[in-house]
C-alpha cells in the first residue's frame, strides 16, 4: 500500500504547554489484525468511546496519533458546557449529566465543580454598578447571567478515562497514526487493520481523514498565571466562577484548583489546506495574539498588573456553518464526531454514549444534519 502524503505529520508542531499533567502509563502493544471496534483519536470522545464498548465485551482497540491528549482534549482550558455551541441537539442536551454519570461511575476524580458558568459582555463604565472589569480598550466585562456548566482538570480526566478504558479490556496505542480509513478496514503505521466498526473521534484533526468535510480547524491560545492566594482570586474576583464573553473581542476563563487563572482568547488559522497541525505556537501572528491576551489578562484587575504568566500554549478547535457538531456515519461502519467548537468537555460523554449505542446496537443516530464527506480511502495494493 502506498504512503498517504496527507498523513504525512503525525505528531503537531510544538504548541506550548498547558499546566495539566496527564499521568496514565499506556504499555505498548501490538498493532492487532483484526477488532471488533477501532476508536482513532486518544481525546475526551475517543477514550470514553473505547471505554463504553470495552464494557460490554468488544474488543476495542484505540490508535493515537501522538500521546493521550496531545490534541484538543488535553489543551482546553477545561470548561464544561451544556449541549453544544449551536444549542441542545437530540441526544446532546443533558451532557453535564452525561458526564457526572460517567465520572461517577468510574470513579474518576477530575476536580469538576458545577457551580455555573457566567456569561459576559462588554459595556461602557457608565452603564452599570455591578462588578465589572476592564478589558483592554474594548469596555468593561460585566456578568449578563449564568448557565449550567461548570471546569475540571482536563489531565485528570484523560488520564481517569485511559484507565477505566484498560482496565475495561480496550487496548491503548499512542504514536500509531492512522493514514486511511475505509468501511471495515483502516491503515495504521503502514500496516491493514480490519474493524467491524470504525469511530474516527479527531476533532480539528478530521481533516487529515475528511479532506471534503465543510470543517474549519484552528489553533485557540491560552495562557495560565502562578498560583493566586485565596485571597487575592477573592479580590479580583473573575475566574472563581467560569466565564466566557457573549459578544468580542472573545475572552473566556476559569481558575484552577491550585489558584492558577487560565485565561484565553484568539484564533488563527491554516487558511491555505485547513491543516492546524501547520500551525506553530511561535508563528509571528500566534506570537503577536499571546502578548496581547497577556496584556488583556494583566489589565483585568491591578492585583494582576504584574502577575508572572506560567504557561502560554495553543490548543485545536475546530468550527462547522451554525456550530453544529460532526456526528454520522460517513460510510458504512465509519462514524465521525468532532468539531464540537470549544464544548466538547461534557459533550464528549453524550458523543461517546450515542457512538457506543451506534456502534453496538445499531441504533441510529441523531439528525444533526448532513456531512457531505467521505473517508479517504485505502490505496490497493492488488
Amino acid at each position: 500500500m502506498a504512503p498517504n502524503p496527507d498523513a504525512a505529520a503525525a505528531v503537531p508542531p510544538r504548541w506550548g504547554d498547558p499546566p495539566w499533567r496527564i499521568e496514565v502509563a499506556v504499555p505498548g502493544a501490538p498493532l492487532p489484525a483484526r477488532v471488533d471496534v477501532a476508536v482513532v483519536g486518544g481525546g475526551f470522545t475517543g477514550l470514553a468511546a473505547a471505554l463504553a464498548c470495552a464494557e460490554r465485551g468488544a474488543s476495542v482497540h484505540l490508535f493515537e496519533a501522538g500521546a493521550l491528549g496531545a490534541g484538543a482534549s488535553g489543551r482546553t482550558g477545561g470548561i464544561a458546557l451544556e449541549g453544544t455551541a449551536a444549542g441542545p441537539l437530540p441526544g446532546a442536551d443533558a451532557c453535564l449529566e452525561a458526564l457526572t454519570t460517567l465520572l461517577a461511575r468510574q470513579g474518576i476524580d477530575c476536580d469538576l465543580e458545577l457551580g455555573g458558568c457566567w456569561v459576559v459582555r462588554h459595556q461602557p463604565a457608565a452603564d452599570t454598578s455591578a462588578p465589572r472589569w476592564p478589558d483592554d480598550d474594548a469596555g468593561w466585562l460585566v456578568v449578563d447571567h449564568t448557565e449550567p456548566g461548570g471546569a475540571l482538570d482536563a489531565g485528570k480526566l484523560i488520564a481517569g478515562l485511559a484507565r477505566a478504558a484498560q482496565r475495561a479490556g480496550a487496548v491503548l496505542h499512542e504514536h500509531a497514526p492512522v493514514e486511511a480509513v475505509e468501511p471495515s478496514r483502516l491503515r495504521v503505521g503502514g500496516r491493514e487493520v480490519t474493524a467491524e466498526r470504525i469511530v474516527v473521534a479527531t476533532n480539528a484533526f478530521l481533516p487529515r481523514l475528511l479532506p471534503r468535510a465543510a470543517l474549519r480547524p484552528a489553533l485557540t491560545y491560552a495562557v495560565a498565571t502562578a498560583p493566586l492566594a485565596p485571597e487575592a482570586l477573592a479580590q479580583v474576583g473573575l475566574g472563581a466562577t467560569p466565564f466566557y464573553t457573549a459578544d468580542h473581542p472573545y475572552l473566556w476563563g476559569r481558575a484552577t484548583r491550585a489558584g492558577r487563572l487560565v485565561i484565553g482568547a484568539g484564533l488563527a488559522f491554516d487558511e491555505e489546506q485547513q491543516r492546524v497541525e501547520r500551525i506553530a505556537i511561535d508563528r509571528a501572528d500566534v506570537r503577536a495574539a499571546l502578548d496581547r491576551l497577556v496584556r488583556r489578562v494583566r489589565g483585568l484587575h491591578s492585583a494582576l498588573a504584574e502577575i508572572e504568566i506560567t504557561h502560554a500554549w495553543g490548543g485545536p478547535i475546530a468550527f462547522r456553518p451554525g456550530a453544529v457538531p460532526i456526528l454520522a456515519e460517513l460510510a458504512p461502519g465509519v462514524l465521525a464526531a468532532g468539531a464540537c467548537a470549544g464544548h466538547g468537555v461534557a459533550l464528549s460523554a453524550a458523543l461517546a454514549a450515542l457512538a457506543a449505542r451506534w456502534t453496538l446496537d445499531g441504533e441510529p443516530l441523531p439528525d444533526w444534519g448532513r456531512v457531505d464527506a467521505e473517508p479517504t480511502p485505502i490505496p490497493s495494493a492488488r
